[in-house]
């Protein structure tokens, strides 16, 4: 089993990203565009076995976050759950691999659908990647060759693939440093790109009339040089993201932060320091679930310090190792009834330590490995009904 230290080209480099015309005056297509981990290449990945259902019910989450909260960091993201089941969802993720996207239902025994393949048919042209969908699996966004602009873009997709849309925010093409998210109605797109006060920032563009709107700068408060990989609760009022201080997360001073969609609100979530003695100067890809916010951490547990996908509950208290089953796991998504999907490197069996899709229960037990054997891009993951 090897640890995930694997960059998998995604913040600098994984796309030398610009924001055209909009913010920058005109320019051309995406001249630095880096090349994807040689690592990521392979088959779109097989079904895997296992067996395991959904979670129990449980209170769905109401309202926004308060104040307080642990580590100093503020209160947890989502409001506090109310009574009543969670909804009942089959469930799908969104992942890379190599220079295409898949789309694979969240049961066990399903075949993975070859999102690029398809829309090869309709939009002919080369990489797709930092894929993500709506909560509701309406909408699709990522980082497309297959949009019709000067490079690798910005582009939303209906869930039905029938065409590839570039997102031309202000009339200009859009290129990004990291992933995007899209909220159910499949008009607002939160993306990472330069052209900010810092490195790089978060920006929302909205359509209306048909059009895009100009990008409207999310993370001007940020204390942070680096802002990206965004993820929208699911009423798409506000983004958790990945905030820190070097280009890449693995380089340490890397938190999780929230903005509210207009802006306001910025504030830390939860970092390194929020639980004593952490392996890594680093929390990282925060997503926003029914029950908390799931993000990965390496604080210890049962004397060991793995990298493992931790919860912050919705109604406040301490992090909690949610993945403590799955050692040297990352990236998680969640789903609208609690399980959620994430990569495994240290499944038994797994002996060259390949980022596995893996689908857990609302507790935490194993489900299934939808992926076997196939190594996924460690650039974010996309989760939907």
């Amino acid at each position: 089993m090897r640890e995930n230290t694997s960059r998998n080209g995604r913040w600098p480099g994984a796309m030398g990203g610009v924001l055209c015309a909009a913010l920058l005056g005109a320019c051309g297509g995406d001249d630095a565009a880096g090349a994807a981990d040689a690592g990521d290449a392979g088959p779109g990945g097989a079904a895997g076995g296992g067996t395991g259902g959904s979670g129990g019910s449980g209170g769905p989450v109401g309202g926004t976050g308060g104040t307080g909260g642990t580590g100093g960091s503020g209160g947890p993201v989502g409001g506090c759950a109310a009574s009543g089941a969670l909804p009942a969802v089959t469930g799908h993720a969104y992942y890379a691999v190599g220079d295409e996207v898949f789309r694979i239902e969240a049961t066990a025994g399903a075949a993975p659908e070859n999102v690029s393949a398809v829309l090869s048919a309709v939009a002919p042209g080369g990489r797709d990647r930092f894929v993500s969908a709506s909560g509701n699996g309406a909408w699709i966004v990522m980082s497309s060759e297959k949009a019709g602009c000067g490079g690798e873009c910005l582009a939303r997709v209906p869930g039905d693939l029938s065409a590839v849309e570039p997102v031309l925010a202000g009339g200009a093409e859009v290129y990004v440093e990291g992933g995007s998210a899209i909220d159910d109605t499949g008009d607002r797109i939160v993306f990472s790109a330069k052209g900010g006060p810092h490195e790089v920032d978060l920006w929302l563009t909205e359509r209306s009339g048909g059009a895009w709107g100009a990008p409207a700068l999310l993370t001007d408060a940020s204390t942070y040089t680096f802002n990206n990989m965004p993820a929208m609760n699911r009423e798409g009022t506000h983004v958790v993201f990945d905030c820190g201080q070097n280009p890449y997360p693995e380089d340490g001073a890397n938190d999780a932060c929230e903005v509210a969609r207009d802006g306001t609100g910025f504030r830390r979530v939860v970092g390194p320091d929020t639980l004593p003695d952490a392996r890594f100067d680093k929390v990282q890809n925060p997503h926003p679930g029914p029950d908390g916010l799931l993000f990965e951490a390496s604080w210890p547990v049962d004397g060991d310090s793995p990298e493992l996908i931790w919860r912050l509950p919705t109604c406040g208290g301490e992090p909690a190792p949610i993945g403590r089953a799955f050692p040297n796991a990352v990236s998680p998504c969640a789903l609208a009834d609690g399980r959620f999907v994430f990569l495994w490197l240290g499944r038994p069996g797994n002996a060259a330590g390949v980022h596995e899709l893996t689908l857990a229960d609302r507790d935490g037990a194993l489900v299934t490995v939808l992926t076997p054997d196939v190594d996924v891009a460690d650039i974010g993951l996309g989760c939907s009904d």
